[in-house]
């Protein structure tokens, strides 16, 4: 499972007893109950550490993720690809890692200009420009637009370049890797209401739930659906 910073900032919010956010402690009691029993972990990433910045909400992180990582992290993006593309496959060992830190935050450099793409044409036309400019600005050689890495970078990114009245965020560029790094490889993900709808829409994910009252909801009926299932399957 993955909560990108977006819902694990709003369940820190809740554990620290600020207000608007009791959705949040209903998906967070039947997460941490599905972890203890060993049924599914959410390492934190890279990702969490740049957007964090240090920030208040650090202690509480670093004791949400040590109940629910499973003593895993999520490896910095540019090792995934690099294991992506060494397998040409996709493994669950090549996104996970023993090693981390809170002081290592994502390194988005090499990718600093992509929302800067100018890409034109049907969607497919976009996604293959984008899948283009990835696969070269990463020296990444044949055979690369398979890379679920790419292929899921670049269909996001098309798909963006399609929403006209999109505001730019700065955020944005953040969650596109993200999104693209751990997407091919988690179960479920909890992440804004654009990206939820993102990878919704393009098929790239079946579980994704935004951080609005309902969906967080719907992702704790889920997790207790996923569990009364391993419980069946536990007694049979």
């Amino acid at each position: 499972m993955h909560l990108d910073q977006n819902y694990a900032s709003r369940v820190a919010k809740h554990l620290l007893g600020l207000p608007h956010n009791e959705a949040f402690g209903v998906f967070w009691e039947a997460f941490l109950k599905g972890a203890k029993e060993g049924l599914w972990i959410a390492p934190p990433s890279p990702f969490h550490v740049l957007e964090l910045h240090g920030g208040y909400l650090l202690p509480t992180f670093r004791r949400m993720f040590e109940e629910v990582s499973g003593g895993l992290w999520v490896r910095p993006w540019q090792e995934v690809v690099r294991r992506q593309a060494e397998r040409r496959g996709l493994v669950l060992e090549d996104l996970l890692t023993s090693e981390g830190s809170w002081e290592r935050p994502a390194d988005l450099d090499p990718l600093w200009d992509l929302l800067d793409l100018e890409l034109s044409g049907s969607f497919y036309e976009r996604t293959e420009q984008a899948a283009r400019f990835i696969a070269g600005r990463l020296g990444l050689g044949e055979g690369a637009f398979r890379l679920p890495f790419v292929a899921t970078l670049s269909r996001l990114l098309a798909f963006r370049s399609l929403e006209a009245a999109r505001r730019e965020r700065l955020a944005d560029l953040v969650d596109l890797v993200m999104a693209a790094t751990v997407a091919p490889y988690a179960d479920a993900i909890g992440t804004d209401r654009y990206l939820r709808e993102a990878l919704l829409r393009l098929g790239l994910h079946q579980a994704a739930y935004s951080g609005r009252d309902r969906e967080v909801l719907a992702f704790a009926r889920w997790l207790r659906m996923r569990r009364d299932e391993a419980e069946r399957q536990s007694l049979s």
